[in-house]
This record gives structure tokens, sequence and C-alpha cells, in this order.
């Protein structure tokens, strides 16, 4: 026992442990590091397989990119959220038609924040029908995790998508 003891406090004893809790702790950063990075990489594989057939839609060819063409105010990607229509609310989840008549997968938490005008709503104030402007950050499903989403006032009559509708009675004629 006591030559285990007299062992323990040498030099090469220490110079020893401390070699192996070296080693240790470099495994142990190189295994969080390896983890870290196939979670980004997991996330970013899926994203990639998802993101224009979520944020694009139109102008894509069974996936492959978007279709480089005109710089119109509609061909603009919506980012990582989506402007238009409540189409389907179950909670904790809403399904939006956004301008480009494609349906995008709104996920609700606690932490989402809900206004309607400076007012603060709750995600039971969302109906079929409401329309929305939502922000977020997209998921590994190509889904939107919402952090705002803000209630819209309804579509005036007369109103068509930024053009005047055929039954306006507004004359367009200037006097000469």
């Amino acid at each position: 026992m006591q030559k285990i003891k007299d062992f323990t406090k040498t030099k090469t004893f220490h110079c020893v442990l401390m070699g192996l809790i070296v080693a240790v702790l470099t495994l142990v950063v190189f295994q969080v590091g390896m983890f870290v990075g196939f979670r980004k990489a997991s996330f970013a594989y899926k994203y990639g397989d998802n993101y224009y057939q979520m944020f694009e839609g139109r102008g894509t060819e069974k996936g492959r990119g978007p279709e480089v063409g005109g710089m119109l105010r509609d061909d603009f990607r919506g980012g990582h959220g989506v402007v238009g229509k409540i189409i389907k609310v179950s909670l904790p989840t809403i399904v939006v038609e956004g301008s480009d008549n494609l349906e995008k997968v709104v996920l609700i938490d606690n932490n989402t924040v809900i206004k309607q005008f400076r007012n603060q709503a709750t995600s039971s104030d969302l109906k079929i029908g409401d329309m929305v402007v939502i922000v977020g950050t997209p998921d590994d499903k190509g889904q939107i995790d919402a952090k705002m989403i803000r209630l819209m006032p309804g579509v005036p009559a007369g109103f068509s998508g930024g053009q005047k509708s055929s039954t306006s009675s507004v004359s367009t004629n200037s006097p000469r």
C-alpha cells in the first residue's frame, strides 16, 4: 500500500495523469464539435430540400431552383415569413395561403408575439380568412416558426391586388 502512495507522489505519475486528462478533454471537445457540426449539416441539408418549395414557390421546375427572369414585385421571395390569408387554424399551427397561392405551415408557441394594430392579441384571435403578416424562422421541415404575427385589417371593397377593380366608380380621365 505504501508503494502505491509513494508512486502517486512521483513526478512521472503526475505527468501521466495530466496527459490523460488533456487527452480526455481534447476528445470531449472534439466530440462536441462533431455533434454541433452534424446538427448544422443536418439542418442545412433538410432546409435546402425544402427552401425553394416553401419560400420560392413560383418559377421552380421540380424544385430545381428559381427561374431567372424579370424583377417584378411578385417575383421576390417571401424570406422567413409569409403575407396572406389564414386558411386553416389547428393550434399550435396555422396554414396561410401566401400571395403566390402556396400554403405555408406556421408554428405558434408561447413566445410568438401576436398584434392587431397596436393591441396585443392571442392565438385564439386568429380566424380563418384573417389577413396576416408573419415573420419567423424556418425549421428543418420547411415550416415557419413564427416570432411575430400581425393581424391586418380586411381588404377594402373594390380593391384587388393594388389595381382598381372594374366596378370602381372613380374616374381616371383627367380634364384637358
